[in-house]
C-alpha cells in the first residue's frame, strides 16, 4: 500500500522573512558554532597526542579553523539578541494582509545600528512596518530602508515604522482594502534572475537582503 504524497513531504524550515525564522536560526547557528569549534579542538588534541607537543602542523590547522568558527560565533550572537515576533502580531497580520506581500522577523542593519522589524507589509508604493523594539533609531531606519529601495530602482515608497500595534493594523487594513490604489502607475520588469517576481516581492527581497 503506497503512502500519500503529503506524508512524504519534508517539513520546510523557516527562511529569512518567515514566521519562526529567529527561533530556527538560533538553533541552527548554535549547532554550527559548536560543530566548528569541536572540530578545531579535535584537530588540536589529535596533534598534541600524536606528537606530544603543541608545535605541530595540526595546531596550525586548528588555529586557522578558528577563523570561520569565530565568524559564525559573531553571527550566532547577533541572532541570539533578536526576539521572535509575538504570535498575535503574526496572526493579525496574516488575517488582515494575507494576500499582500509581507514578511516577519527582519533585523535591518546599517553602520549606524540595527533595528528588528516584527512585521513588514508591502503594497505598491506603501510599506507598513511594525516594530516592538523599545528603543532604536526609527526615523533613521525609515530613511535608510527607503534609500536602499530607491537605489535598487524601485521608486521612493511611503514607508512608516509603527511602534503602536493599533496604528500598524489600521494602516495595513487600509492597504488591504484597496491594494490597486497603491499600485496604480507603478511599473516593474524583473531581470532574468528574478523572473515572475512582482514589484512588491522585489521590495521585500531588498529589505531581506539588508537584514541578518
Amino acid at each position: 500500500m503506497s503512502i500519500s504524497g503529503a506524508g512524504n513531504k519534508k517539513k520546510k524550515h523557516p527562511v529569512k522573512g518567515d514566521y519562526g525564522y529567529y527561533s530556527y536560526e538560533k538553533k541552527r547557528r548554535i549547532a554550527i558554532v559548536a560543530l566548528l569549534f569541536g572540530i578545531c579542538l579535535m584537530i588540536f588534541f589529535t596533534g598534541l597526542i600524536m606528537t606530544g607537543s603543541r608545535k605541530n602542523l595540526l595546531t596550525l590547522v586548528a588555529i586557522l579553523g578558528v577563523l570561520p568558527a569565530a565568524k559564525w560565533a559573531t553571527s550566532m550572537i547577533m541572532i541570539l539578541l533578536q526576539k521572535p515576533v509575538d504570535r498575535k502580531v503574526y496572526e493579525v497580520t496574516e488575517q488582515i494582509a494575507g494576500d499582500l506581500t509581507h514578511g516577519y522577523e527582519l533585523c535591518v542593519t546599517a553602520y549606524e545600528g540595527r533595528l528588528s522589524l516584527d512585521a513588514v507589509v508591502v503594497c505598491g508604493n506603501s510599506i507598513a512596518i511594525y516594530s516592538s523594539a523599545e528603543k532604536g533609531r526609527f526615523e533613521f531606519m525609515e530613511t535608510h530602508i527607503r534609500k536602499i529601495i530607491h537605489g535598487n530602482g524601485l521608486g521612493n515608497p511611503a514607508l512608516k515604522i509603527f511602534r503602536r500595534f493599533d496604528q500598524y493594523t489600521e494602516r495595513i487594513t487600509q492597504l488591504a482594502s484597496d491594494p490597486d490604489r497603491y499600485r496604480e502607475g507603478l511599473r516593474y520588469v524583473p531581470d532574468e534572475q528574478h523572473q515572475g517576481e512582482t514589484r512588491d516581492e522585489a521590495v521585500l527581497r531588498v529589505i531581506k537582503a539588508i537584514s541578518i
